[in-house]
């Protein structure tokens, strides 16, 4: 028995060992009896792995434990689809200090039986396998109840394009799992003979700490969880003063490709690099600051005080009514200097009304005539009522007079603000905005960007492909690259053709001078390799993003509202203003009634600047989608999606949706999902009855294009011969069909209804 279970558990992992981009899940049981489906008959008590990665070579080390959920023992065996051109290294299972090995089947073999399984159980849950090979146990019983623990351990070469290494680990059968698992984690050690610079993972949030240049922990952790995709890691290995690297993705000829930079500074340079900067605070202090506001706003202000660089320049501009400096012109950061200011600080009290255009004509005039980066963190919690008050003037002079380019942080505090115009004065000026909430802290906010922005390396970054045409890159504009941190850059370019080897050139200031750095990067062909897929959607959720904030600070027109439409129809892209999509009264194929949905919902946005409403799009909707840097999972029908964090869970029918509906949820910090539509990768299925409708089909009506479909029955021949022309990815969206469900797609121009 245990050593059944050994070889069981040996294969889920041996994925691990296939190249990435080809792999898509770890392996799964499979009850012998015809009325067990292939779903939900085991569960995954917790899920450990180490991988230690020492120049390109990964040591993994996984301790696992898994238990039958039913009440009974049942047979089964256990499959593990081996990839076309997949490798396997050596592989070590230990159960009770005993080895194991495992056995390989090959495609056309393991072809039949995949086919077989799916034909006899009516459960499509193996059709993303079809023609790979298989790893197979013969039938064993499976205790219920009892867990069985397995550790394995094992050797791979993990991929590299140019200086990007890519460490990939299989999470994604893990969704078979009858209930979430108690506890995941992933934890990847890199040490490398040159520095890392950037560490990223498109598909789950890491905890990277830095034990040196070249050595790097990033660690994926949480509880009662069921992941959905697979883990994937990606880190820069090179000895640049500032390093970058290009992934893209191109679906075909026709199309622009996507591309994603990432640009991060060296760590062992870094800190010798940093550049000194000025610091204006420009503090509130009106009287409806009053109480815990302004105790919580003194607070942050201190924080960021204490924290700057000796190197550092520095002034505070105090404003209620009228406007005063603490000091006549900026400083130096001493710390007599400092422990003046905070003096200063503790006497302000909070009265009088809010002049926030004199505020910050008298801030840029402290910052105006320095060669040094400026970057000025601007508080309120109202709108202005005194001086100026009038958002066109306050945008048009604050431009104007900010000939030195200094870099505007806003702040919001409570729900008064004037949320339009805090947005335009950042967006306008190099910075970013961010909002409070009445019960939030404000110095955890302001502590969280000044961090960031503490140390600044490299500044007014600009990038180019040399001889590529690149267009809608987001951010709009680079900013600054600091110490620690680093910048995804995402966006088109037009190129047709085989691959390209080209010239990433990243320009600014460094070290006081203006300095480019060159890096040979290669732009992929068109086709369909998916290994940088995610690229493109994550680019859309950008988009979408910029384009909330144009109905935001300018208003709806036709254009972008269609373009809002459309990018969040086709990749599912939900918020409180597109989530009429994923309504079953909404016909996606009548584009007049789609519109008028979408005028109506955006209304909401454009037409209040201020209020909770206005800040918490802010905050949460589009904020998030314009700072977004991973992809939403796949969908995992009949079984639970990742814990949004706080223990809750949606079923998988359901999508996150970014920002919240709701004031209270907003308050509360809890995610809200969407009913009615499922997500895997950049494809999205939206539930109308019992018919689910690929976004490539959402144009036709069943009824009226009937005889522009194809009607096919599940699990004929004709259905599998579908499965053998599709590729991988267009049978993973095949497989996500359940019982009772229709599916309506367009596969190689061709439309289908699966019954």
């Amino acid at each position: 028995m245990k050593k059944v279970h050994a070889i069981l558990i040996a294969t889920m992992l041996a994925i691990v060992l296939l190249p990435a981009g080809f792999a898509r899940g770890d392996g799964m049981i499979v009850p012998i009896r015809r009325d067990i489906r292939v779903r939900g008959s085991w569960a995954v008590k917790y899920h450990h792995v180490n991988v230690l990665v020492r120049d390109q070579v990964a040591s993994v080390s996984v301790d696992q434990a898994f238990v039958n959920t039913g009440r009974g023992m049942i047979e089964v065996e256990y499959l593990f689809p081996v990839p076309p051109k997949a490798a396997i290294d050596s592989m070590t299972l230990v159960v009770d200090g005993k080895e194991f090995t495992a056995k390989l089947l090959k495609a056309d073999e393991a072809r039949k039986i995949y086919e077989n399984i799916v034909r006899q159980k009516k459960d499509p849950a193996l059709l993303e396998y079809a023609g790979f090979g298989m790893y197979k146990t013969r039938a064993f019983p499976l205790e219920p109840g009892k867990p069985c623990k397995i550790i394995v351990t094992y050797k791979t070469v993990c991929k590299k394009d140019q200086d990007l290494v890519e460490v990939f680990y299989p999470l994604n059968t893990e969704k078979y799992s009858a209930r979430a698992i108690e506890s995941v984690r992933v934890k990847v050690d890199v040490k490398s003979k040159t520095d890392i610079g950037a560490i990223y993972s498109p598909t789950h949030s890491l905890d990277v700490k830095r034990n040196a240049p070249n050595h790097v922990i990033a660690t994926y952790q949480v509880k009662k969880a069921l992941p959905t995709t697979d883990f994937q890691l990606f880190y820069k290995a090179s000895n640049d003063k500032v390093g970058a690297s290009l992934l893209t993705h191109q679906s075909d000829a026709k199309t622009d490709g996507h591309f994603m930079m990432l640009v991060s500074p060296n760590p062992r340079n870094s800190r010798t690099a940093v550049v000194a900067k000025n610091v204006i605070a420009v503090f509130d202090h009106s009287g409806s600051m009053s109480d815990k506001k302004i105790t919580q706003a003194k607070e942050a202000l201190r924080y960021v005080l204490r924290n700057l660089n000796p190197e550092d320049r520095f002034n505070v501009v105090s404003y209620n009514d009228s406007v005063e400096t603490f000091f006549g012109k900026m400083v130096d950061a001493k710390k007599e200097k400092i422990t003046v200011a905070l003096d200063m600080v503790d006497r302000l009290e909070a009265t009088g009304g809010t002049n926030i255009h004199e505020a910050l004509q008298v801030a840029l005039k402290q910052a105006g005539g320095s060669k040094r980066p400026s970057y000025i963190i601007f508080m309120t919690d109202g709108q202005p009522t005194v001086g100026k008050t009038e958002e066109k003037d306050i945008l048009l002079e604050t431009k104007t007079a900010n000939k030195c380019g200094a870099r505007i942080f806003t702040f919001g505090v409570g729900y008064q603000p004037n949320v339009r115009l805090l947005d335009k004065l950042s967006l306008e000026n190099n910075g970013r905005s961010d909002y409070v909430k009445p019960t939030e802290p404000i110095e955890t906010k302001v502590a969280s960007l000044y961090n960031k922005i503490k140390n600044p390396v490299m500044t007014d970054l600009k990038i180019k492909l040399q001889g590529v045409k690149i267009k809608d890159m987001y951010p709009r504009k680079l900013g600054d690259l600091f110490d620690g941190d680093q910048i995804v850059v995402v966006g088109r370019y037009d190129c047709k053709g085989s691959s390209r080897n080209t010239t990433l050139v990243v320009n600014g200031v460094y070290q006081g001078k203006q300095r480019g750095f060159e890096y040979n990067v290669t732009i992929h062909p068109p086709g369909k390799d998916m290994r940088y897929v995610f690229v493109e959607k994550l680019w859309a959720t950008r988009r979408v993003g910029y384009l909330m904030d144009q109905v935001q600070l300018s208003g709806k027109s036709k254009e972008v509202v269609d373009e809002l439409i459309r990018l969040s129809k086709k990749y599912g892209i939900m918020t409180p203003y597109t989530s009429f999509l994923a309504d079953e009264t909404t016909r996606l194929n009548r584009p007049a009634d789609v519109r008028r949905a979408a005028v109506r919902n955006l209304g909401k946005l454009s037409s209040t600047g201020t209020g909770g409403w206005a800040e918490q799009s802010g905050a949460r909707t589009r904020g998030a989608l314009n700072t977004a840097d991973q992809v939403a999972p796949a969908s995992v029908p009949g079984a639970t999606m990742d814990s949004d964090g706080k223990g809750t869970y949606a079923k998988a029918s359901k999508r996150k949706m970014y920002g919240n509906a709701g004031k209270d949820k907003y308050e509360a910090e809890t995610a809200e999902y969407v009913a009615g539509l499922r997500q895997i990768g950049n494809t999205s299925l939206y539930r109308r009855g019992r018919v689910w409708i690929a976004s490539s089909a959402s144009k036709l009506d069943p009824k009226k294009d009937a005889d522009k479909i194809k009607r096919v029955k599940r699990f004929s021949d004709d259905y599998f011969k579908l499965i053998r022309a599709n590729t991988t990815y267009e049978n993973q969206v095949m497989a996500s069909q359940q019982a009772d469900e229709e599916m309506l797609i367009v596969l190689r121009g061709q439309a289908y209804q699966i019954e």
